[in-house]
C-alpha cells in the first residue's frame, strides 16, 4: 500500500507534534523555556551531579514527554518523515494501541539509555528520535518477514514476521542494522543536526540506540503468534 494511506494513530501523532512546536514557536522564548523546564529529559534531575530546578514529578514524566519536543523545523520533519515511513510498517501490522506501547517504551528506553551514559550531567534531551528508532527497529521483522515467507508461500500479499532466530540470520535484517548503527554514530561524533530554540543543539545517539534495541524487544513482546498474524495488506 502507499505510504501516504498511513494508519490514523501515525497521521495523528505527526499532527501532534507539529501542533505542539507550532504553538511553543508562537509563544515565543519565554514559552519555548517553559516547556524545556517542565518536558525535556536532564540527567542531572536523577541526581548524580549538579542540581537541577524542576517542577516535582518532572524527572519521571519527561522520560516519555523529551519525546514531544523539536529543536527546530528540521529535527521536527526528519523525525516526522521517518515516523511516517516506519510507524505506518508497524501500526498496520500491531494496530494502534501496540503502536502507541512500543512508541512509549522506545521513548523510555532511549531517555534510560542517556541517563546511563550521561549520569548526572545537566544536558537537555528532546525530540522523537528514541520513538522513531524504536518504530524502525519493529519494522525491519515485518518489512524484511513478509516478504520472505510470502515468496515461500507463493501467496505475495500475507504479513508474516521474522521469527527471532530468522532475524539474526536474515542477511538484509543484519544489513539495515548495520547501516542504522553508521548513521547513528557518525551523527552523533559530528553533531549532525540544525539549531533551533535550544542553542548547541546535537544527536543524542545514546537516545537512538536505546529506543531501536528496545523497539526490537518490544515488537516481540506485543506482536502476535506468527501462525495467527497473517492477514491480508
Amino acid at each position: 500500500q502507499p505510504v501516504f494511506q498511513a494508519p490514523l494513530v501515525v497521521l495523528l501523532t505527526i499532527a501532534a507534534l507539529a501542533a505542539i512546536h507550532f504553538a511553543l514557536w508562537l509563544g515565543g522564548e519565554v514559552w519555548q523555556t517553559w516547556a524545556l523546564y517542565m518536558f525535556a529529559f536532564i540527567p542531572a534531575r536523577l541526581g548524580g551531579g549538579e542540581a537541577v530546578p524542576f517542577v516535582a514529578g518532572a524527572q519521571y514524566w519527561s522520560f516519555l514527554t523529551y519525546s514531544f519536543l523539536h529543536a527546530d523545523i528540521t529535527h521536527l520533519l526528519f523525525n516526522c518523515l521517518w515516523l511516517l515511513i516506519f510507524g505506518t510498517v508497524v501500526a498496520r501490522y500491531l494496530g494502534a494501541l501496540r503502536f502507541l506501547v512500543l512508541s512509549a517504551v522506545s521513548s523510555v528506553a532511549g531517555a534510560l539509555a542517556m541517563l546511563l551514559s550521561h549520569w548526572g550531567d545537566g544536558s537537555i534531551m528532546i525530540g522523537a528520535s528514541g520513538s522513531v528508532s524504536g518504530l524502525m527497529g519493529a519494522a525491519i521483522p515485518v518489512m524484511y518477514g513478509r516478504r520472505r515467507l510470502a515468496e515461500r508461500a507463493g501467496e505475495p500479499g500475507q504479513a508474516f514476521h521474522l521469527a527471532p532466530a530468522e532475524f539474526i540470520r536474515d542477511r538484509n535484517a543484519i544489513i539495515f542494522m548495520v547501516v542504522f548503527l553508521v548513521i547513528t554514530l557518525f551523527s552523533g561524533a559530528t553533531g549532525w543536526i540544525g539549531n533551533g530554540f535550544l542553542d548547541g543543539a546535537s544527536i543524542a545517539w545514546e537516545d537512538h540506540l536505546g529506543g531501536f534495541a528496545a523497539g526490537i524487544v518490544a515488537f516481540y513482546l506485543l506482536a502476535p503468534h506468527r501462525r495467527a498474524s497473517a492477514r491480508t495488506l
